[in-house]
């Protein structure tokens, strides 16, 4: 099932709870890693929830697309600088330069060949 047109179909069988229970696992491992079928798959279920809603359901809830913002994308990254730098600072400090000699021998050793 490389198709679009085919996962598209499963969507929609998966919208209308038509699906088995391995097919649904099938499909949610194809969605995380598929951004247009994971939209199109948003896109139906908001459709359903609007039309139960001009159905006189007003119980029905939109289904809230997953954002990223900016800021956690930045805080994550800073995080994982930070963290790397202390990795980096920390292993440094246990066992030193490569080659097992402080840093002036590693000079005066590459200086000398």
């Amino acid at each position: 099932m490389q198709d679009h047109a085919e996962w598209l179909r499963q969507v929609d069988a998966e919208v209308e709870g038509e699906l088995t229970l391995a097919e649904r696992a099938t499909l949610a491992r194809h969605l995380a890693s598929c951004t247009h079928c994971a939209g199109a798959r948003a896109s139906h279920l908001e459709l359903r929830v609007a039309m139960a809603r001009a159905a006189g359901e007003p119980q029905a809830r939109a289904v809230p697309r997953p954002a990223i913002r900016v800021r956690t994308v930045m805080l994550w990254a800073l995080a994982t600088l930070l963290g790397g730098a202390a990795l980096g600072w920390q292993f440094h400090s246990r066992w030193g330069a490569p080659g097992g000699g402080s840093l002036e021998d590693a000079r005066a050793a590459v200086v000398v060949q």
